[in-house]
């Protein structure tokens, strides 16, 4: 039997997908790659600025952290959010 813990973290997965945190790097490759992406910008952090980017791509939600704020191509659409929540995993 499956503790119910294991069963609330599979739901959880269901409802939001998987979050998937990868290098800047890969972030911008994926973003030299397909066109037409919804970024999310937010920018966290009081006394150093750190920046979170998401976007999805190929059914997983993609997501980087930068102390710098990258460019985005107009190709894309940027949304700058006030915060994001990441799923606790």
């Amino acid at each position: 039997m499956m503790p119910i813990y294991a069963m609330q973290h599979q739901q959880a997965l269901k409802m939001n997908g998987a979050f998937i945190r990868i290098d800047v790097q890969d972030f911008q490759y994926i973003l030299r790659k397909a066109e037409g992406l919804l970024v999310i910008e937010s920018k966290t952090g009081i006394f150093s600025n750190t920046f979170l980017y998401l976007t999805s791509y190929k059914g997983f939600i993609c997501y980087c952290k930068s102390k710098e704020q990258l460019a985005v191509s107009g190709s894309h659409e940027k949304i700058t959010a006030t915060h994001v929540s990441l799923p606790q995993m």
